[in-house]
């Protein structure tokens, strides 16, 4: 009787701890445990935590190396890219040709995509029949070429355009008119920074301005992403010279922002 009693207690003892296992797993999976009333606490994400740390100057700060994604160094090493002077003797960039197609595989260079807030910053200077094309220095499309995000020169306009995908699935566009100071063959520091609802443009550490955006929709990630590309025909390729391309996941950067010894700086003149 006794051990029919104790073999009694230790299934009910094993029922109740299979039970409270049950309810662990339960209460870590889903944020509220209804049955309970009890609020498990859950792990909030930072929106840069879904960024990598890149190395800009002597810091790491939550971005992404858009020259990395597209392998610059390395077909510069093989020949296919030109290694040219940067803004100083001791800055090195690169002659972005005509002749190479730079798409890499969205999902591949962001698998969680881009934050909300982010700031598409780069350092370049054109040259020739570049400073009077419209074209995206940096672009995604999905898979059946439509438009998600785009930075774009504007030569015949003299703007900036920052395009993005709106809640309705659409395109908009955010404008930077009248820039004639940008538009020439000299270094220019160009940073976009998109917030919540505005997108802000800085050239040469000089804030032109900033436009409102519509609510934002999701950017597909089953696409491409592009570099030097005609507007609207990305099997066209814009040469020019760049020495420094990133997507910041840390806004502030606005707020560290320098241009140093860059030669343009002393020219900006916004309108």
């Amino acid at each position: 009787m006794r051990s029919a009693v104790g073999c009694g207690k230790r299934l009910k003892k094993d029922r109740m701890l299979r039970r409270g296992l049950l309810f662990y797993l339960l209460c870590n999976s889903i944020p509220l445990c209804f049955s309970t009333g009890l609020t498990v606490p859950v792990s909030v994400q930072s929106p840069q935590s879904r960024c990598p740390q890149t190395k800009v100057g002597e810091s790491y700060l939550p971005g992404f190396y858009t020259m990395a994604q597209f392998q610059i160094v390395e077909l510069a090493r093989r020949g296919s890219v030109k290694e040219v002077p940067g803004w100083t003797p001791e800055h090195t960039a690169y002659k972005i040709g005509p002749h190479f197609n730079f798409r890499i595989n969205t999902r591949s260079a962001y698998p969680t995509g881009l934050p909300e807030e982010f700031a598409f910053e780069a350092v370049f200077r054109m040259h020739g029949d570049t400073l009077n094309r419209i074209w995206n220095i940096w672009q995604m499309q999905d898979l059946n070429g439509n438009e998600q995000l785009a930075v774009s020169l504007n030569g015949q306009a003299l703007s900036v355009e920052f395009s993005y995908i709106t809640a309705e699935n659409g395109v908009a566009t955010a404008l930077f008119p009248h820039l004639p100071f940008l538009f020439n063959s000299r270094w220019h520091k160009m940073l976009l920074v998109v917030k919540r609802s505005t997108v802000s443009l800085i050239v040469d550490c000089v804030l032109v301005g900033t436009q409102q955006l519509s609510a934002r929709g999701r950017v597909s990630l089953d696409g491409y992403t592009y570099m030097a590309k005609l507007k609207d025909n990305t099997a066209v390729s814009v040469p020019f010279e760049l020495q420094l391309m990133l997507i910041h996941c840390d806004v502030t950067v606005l707020q560290r922002d320098t241009c140093g010894n860059l030669p343009a700086s002393s020219s900006v003149k916004v309108l």
